[in-house]
C-alpha cells in the first residue's frame, strides 16, 4: 500500500469542499503523451516496525561500517544494498546472516563478480557480491560446473537441498572482483517474492545514528518546458543541524509552475563518508504534495534513477540533484502520491514551502521558506535545428544514410533531439561520424540506430563491420546486423556514431612470464588479451588438447594452477575472438 495514499484522499475531499483554493496541483503530466501514469502499489512498508528485527546477522565478524547505503546515487542506478567496509582487505570471512540454502552463484568479470544468494526461510533472499572464493565444498561444486559447461562465468541455479546453511555458517572469503572499485563486501536483501531489493537498513543491524542529512542545494524548474530545455533555478539556503531556510525572505519565483530538486546526502554517526537519503517530501500550504521514499526497488526499475535526477547537470560535471518531482516518462515506483509534484500557482500571494528529508532510522533535515510567482511572462524557447521528442509515444529520425527509432518507454521527458553530420577521422570508418543529439539527455530503454556505409564493401569487409559509439567517456561497439543495405545496431546512450571496418585480430601476450620458461614456483600465470577497436567477445584456452579455466580481471585472463596442470612440459593453445569476428590463435609452452 502506498503509505501517501489515504493522505491524499483526505486531501482530495478538502480541496473539493474548499470555495477558494490558494494553488493548485496540476494531476496530468505536462505533456499530454502519457495518457496514463504508472505507480506500482508497494508490498511493503517503509519503517523498521514492519521489517524483522535480528533475524539477519553482519555478515562479517568485524563491526559493520558502511562505504555506501541502499539508494545511495549511481551511473545509471541506485544502489540496491550495503557496501560493507573490509579494512581495505581482502580474503576476510563471510558467514551466511540467516539460515536457509544457497540458490544461486553468479560469476561474470564486471558487475558482481562471484556472488553467493541465499533462500531464507522468513521470505528474504541475501546476496553477497565481490567475493574472492566460496567454501570448498561448494568451489568444487562450481568449479565442476565449469569444466562441464567450459565457461568461467556462471549463473547457477542450485537445487536447495544441495547446500543447506546456518546462521553464522562459514560461506566465502570477501575480495575485489567485478565491478569493485576497492576491497569490500556488497550485501543485499531481497523480497523472495517478488525479487525487490529492500533496505538492509530497515532489519535492524544495530547502527547508531543521531545524524540528520545534510541538505547543499535547492533548486526549483519551470515546468511549463521540459527539464532538458531549461536549468535548474538555485535558490540560496542556509541552516544547520536539520533546520534550513531560503536566504530571501520571499523567494520570486520566475515560473507560474514549477518543480523542486535538492542536492542532499547523509552521514552514518561514528562513520566516515558520505552516504545517501532515504526519503523527502514536498509540503505547501502545509498540504504534502509529493514525495519518494528508496526501498522496495527491483533491479528491472533502477535505472529510473536517471529520470529521478537532474542527468543533465550531472553529466555536465555538476552534482547530483534529486527531483522530488515524478518526469512524465518516470515509471520507477519509489515516488508517492496522486499527483506529480508539479505545482502551478494561480495567484501571487505568498505561499509556504516545506522540503522533509530523512535518513532510514527517522533523522530529518527541514527547509522551511515562503515563495510567491513574480507575474514573469513565459519565455519563448527556441527549437531551431532541434525536433521536440516527447516521453509515451514512439519517435524517430530519419535521412538517406542514417535512421535512429526510439520506443515509448525511451525518454523520461521531452528530448530537444538534434543532429549533424561530420568527417570520421579514424582510419577504419567507412561512414560519416553521426552527431546524434547529446550526451547529456537519458535514454532509459535501448533504441535502435542504422547507419549506411560510404565505401563499396565485399561480402568479406561486410562481415567485419561494427557500430562505434563515443557517448562523453563512455566507449561501445556492436556487430549489429545488416537491414536494406544499412548497418543496424542498438544502444542506451546518445552521441557520436560510424562504421568501422575492422579487420585486425586481438593481440595475445604473455603477462609477467615468458613462452617456454618455468612456472614452477607460481601459484598462476596471466595472459594480457587487447584488441584495437573493441573488447574480446570469446576467449578459450586449451592445454594439451583439454579446455583450461582462466578468470577473468579487466584485459587479463588468469589461471590459478590446479590438478589439470600436472609437473612437466605443457603446450597451452589459446583463442580468442573480437566483436567483428576476427580470431587470434597463439600456441605458448611452459614447464612446471
Amino acid at each position: 500500500m502506498n503509505p501517501f495514499l489515504p493522505f491524499f484522499q483526505k486531501i482530495t475531499v478538502w480541496l473539493a469542499m474548499s470555495a477558494v483554493a490558494l494553488f493548485t496541483i496540476n494531476p496530468t503530466p505536462l505533456h499530454d503523451s502519457i495518457e496514463e501514469k504508472h505507480v506500482p502499489e508497494k508490498r511493503h512498508h517503509t519503517s523498521l516496525e514492519s521489517y524483522p528485527q535480528g533475524e539477519f546477522r553482519n555478515p562479517l565478524d568485524i563491526p559493520m561500517q558502511l562505504v555506501a547505503n541502499f539508494g545511495e546515487l549511481r551511473p545509471n542506478h541506485y544502489h540496491m544494498g550495503l557496501d560493507i567496509r573490509t579494512m581495505q582487505r581482502e580474503n576476510l570471512p563471510v558467514y551466511a546472516a540467516a539460515d536457509g540454502y544457497i540458490r544461486k552463484v553468479k560469476i561474470e568479470k564486471s558487475g558482481f563478480g562471484n556472488a553467493i544468494y541465499i533462500e531464507h526461510f522468513n521470505g528474504y533472499t541475501t546476496l553477497y557480491a565481490h567475493l574472492n572464493s566460496f567454501y570448498p565444498e561448494l568451489a568444487a561444486y562450481i568449479k565442476s560446473r565449469q569444466y562441464q559447461t567450459q565457461s568461467w562465468e556462471q549463473e547457477i541455479d542450485i537445487d536447495p537441498e544441495l547446500f543447506p546453511v546456518k546462521k553464522g555458517q562459514f560461506i566465502a572469503l570477501s575480495g575485489n572482483t567485478g565491478g569493485s572499485q576497492g576491497p569490500h563486501l556488497h550485501f543485499e536483501i531481497r523480497d523472495t517474492e517478488t525479487g525487490n531489493n529492500l533496505n538492509p537498513l530497515l532489519f535492524g543491524f544495530g547502527l547508531p545514528d543521531h545524524t540528520p542529512p545534510s541538505i547543499y542545494r535547492l533548486v526549483y524548474y519551470d515546468r511549463n518546458r521540459s527539464t532538458y530545455q531549461g536549468n535548474p533555478i538555485a535558490i540560496g539556503i542556509r541552516g544547520v543541524g536539520g533546520n534550513y531556510t531560503a536566504l530571501s525572505n520571499v523567494v520570486a519565483l520566475q515560473s507560474p509552475k514549477i518543480s523542486f530538486g535538492i542536492s542532499a546526502d547523509d552521514m552514518i554517526t561514528n562513520m566516515h563518508g558520505h552516504v545517501g537519503i532515504y526519503s523527502a517530501e514536498v509540503w505547501m500550504d502545509d498540504v504534502l504534495q509529493t514525495g519518494f521514499t528508496l526501498n522496495d526497488i527491483s533491479y528491472d526499475e533502477t535505472r529510473y534513477v536517471n529520470g529521478s535526477i537532474d542527468y543533465k547537470t550531472k553529466m555536465k560535471g555538476g552534482s547530483y540533484i534529486q527531483h522530488i518531482s515524478r518526469l512524465p516518462g518516470n515509471k520507477g515506483s519509489f515516488f508517492g502520491g496522486m499527483y506529480d509534484g508539479i505545482i502551478s500557482i494561480d495567484d501571487s500571494a505568498v505561499h509556504k514551502v516545506k522540503i522533509v528529508v530523512k535518513d532510514v532510522t527517522g533523522n530529518t533535515s527541514t527547509i522551511v521558506f515562503n515563495c510567491r510567482w513574480n507575474g514573469a511572462k513565459e519565455e519563448r524557447i527556441e527549437t531551431a535545428n532541434t525536433v521536440l521528442m516527447p516521453p509515451g509515444k514512439a519517435n524517430q529520425f530519419e535521412t538517406n544514410d542514417f535512421k535512429i527509432m526510439f520506443s515509448p518507454d525511451a525518454f523520461y521527458d521531452t528530448i530537444p533531439f538534434f543532429y549533424s553530420t561530420a568527417l570520421a577521422t579514424d582510419a577504419k570508418a567507412v561512414s560519416p561520424l553521426h552527431h546524434v543529439a547529446d550526451y547529456t539527455l537519458p535514454v532509459h530503454d535501448s533504441f535502435s540506430v542504422q547507419i549506411k556505409p560510404t565505401a563499396n564493401l565485399s561480402e568479406n569487409q561486410k562481415n567485419r563491420i561494427v557500430v562505434h559509439l563515443q557517448s562523453n567517456k563512455r566507449t561501445e561497439v556492436e556487430k549489429g546486423v545488416w537491414v536494406d543495405g544499412m548497418v543496424q545496431a542498438k544502444f542506451k546512450y546518445l552521441g557520436n556514431m560510424m562504421l568501422l571496418l575492422d579487420t585486425i585480430p586481438p593481440k595475445i601476450t604473455p603477462s609477467g612470464w615468458v613462452n617456454g620458461g618455468s612456472l614452477s614456483r607460481r601459484k598462476m600465470f596471466a595472459l594480457l588479451i587487447k584488441d584495437d577497436v573493441e573488447d574480446v567477445k570469446n576467449f578459450k584456452a586449451y592445454l594439451d588438447g583439454n579446455w583450461l579455466l582462466f578468470s577473468r580481471k579487466s584485459d587479463f585472463f588468469i589461471h590459478t594452477f590446479d590438478e589439470k596442470t600436472t609437473d612437466g612440459k605443457h603446450e597451452l593453445r589459446v583463442y580468442v575472438d573480437d566483436e567483428a569476428g576476427n580470431t587470434a590463435e597463439k600456441i605458448f609452452t611452459f614447464y612446471r
